[in-house]
């Protein structure tokens, strides 16, 4: 059983840092949009989405790892908190060292929708989530 722990601990910690690792290439990385592919707020909803995902990636991190040992809230809260803070880092790094990038307050925004989105979603879960905790 020791060793299942283990290597689920390890797996949390694998997709936070791919997925961290993804979200800070695409916030800084030029991005070369094939054709004429022009999405009225596509941007935007692209925020949201990876945002929403952020939290639901860091949660589970949180939540699931043995070592963390967090509850239900304490994890939505560490999450949720990190994502604002992680959009903010990358809004300011995107004037800071590109400069075919600019940092944009709607883009925050957009993020803070997927963060709020995420902690909705999860609360409503919260009890099947913490049922499959014990399992």
């Amino acid at each position: 059983m020791h060793i299942k722990n283990l290597l689920a601990d390890r797996l949390f910690v694998i997709v936070v840092i791919l997925y961290t690792g993804l979200i800070t290439w695409l916030s800084l990385a030029k991005l070369i949009v094939p054709g004429h592919v022009n999405i009225q707020g596509g941007d935007k909803i692209g925020h949201l989405l990876a945002y929403f995902v952020f939290v639901l990636v860091w949660f589970s991190f949180f939540f699931y790892s043995k070592k963390k040992n967090k509850n239900f809230f304490q994890s939505l809260i560490w999450a949720s908190v990190l994502g604002f803070l992680y959009g903010l880092l990358m809004e300011l790094l995107q004037g800071m060292v590109t400069n075919y990038r600019s940092p944009e307050w709607r883009d925050v925004l957009a993020n803070s929708s997927g963060i709020i989105f995420a902690s909705i979603i999860l609360k409503v879960f919260e009890n099947k989530i913490v049922s499959w905790k014990s399992i």
